[in-house]
């Protein structure tokens, strides 16, 4: 009887973490999405400084065709480059999220469209999220296009 009560309290105990994990998860994914909702608004605004103040104090991205940029500075010129080029319709759509502690991987894709609504361009990203300051803030970010590629 004794070695029932255990065997069942040790499966219930089980069950309770493995509830706790998955409301964890689904809370890190959440606080994501709205990350993700929050810059593309910055976009919709054309507001580069709101968009690098999205990232941790020692973020880096690694925009296609350019060199890393490293901190928030250079963060802000990447995407200050972006917004004077007219874009204000990004969609970021997350496909994977995972956690791991005070970092997340966020595996997604992107959508630019113009004022038409037709898509000029897609693509796919990686962000490694860390939580500083109690928010969840861009750390390590990377993307690139889908569209096929025309020479020059």
């Amino acid at each position: 009887m004794r070695r029932s009560s255990i065997v069942v309290l040790t499966l219930a105990a089980a069950v309770v973490a493995g509830a706790v994990t998955v409301a964890a998860a689904e809370d890190v994914r959440a606080a994501i999405e709205a990350g993700n909702k929050a810059f593309s608004a910055a976009v919709a605004r054309g507001d580069a400084a709101a968009i690098a103040a999205l990232y941790t104090s020692t973020a880096q991205a690694l925009p296609p065709e350019g060199e890393i940029a490293r901190g928030r500075d250079a963060i802000q010129k990447v995407f200050q480059g972006f917004v004077d080029t007219g874009v204000r319709n990004l969609t970021l759509t997350s496909l994977e999220v995972e956690a791991h502690g005070d970092t997340a991987t966020d595996l997604g894709t992107w959508a630019i469209k113009g004022a038409d609504g037709a898509t000029l361009d897609h693509g796919k990203f990686i962000v490694i999220w860390k939580k500083e300051a109690g928010q969840w803030r861009l750390h390590r970010d990377i993307w690139n296009s889908s569209a096929p590629r025309t020479a020059p």
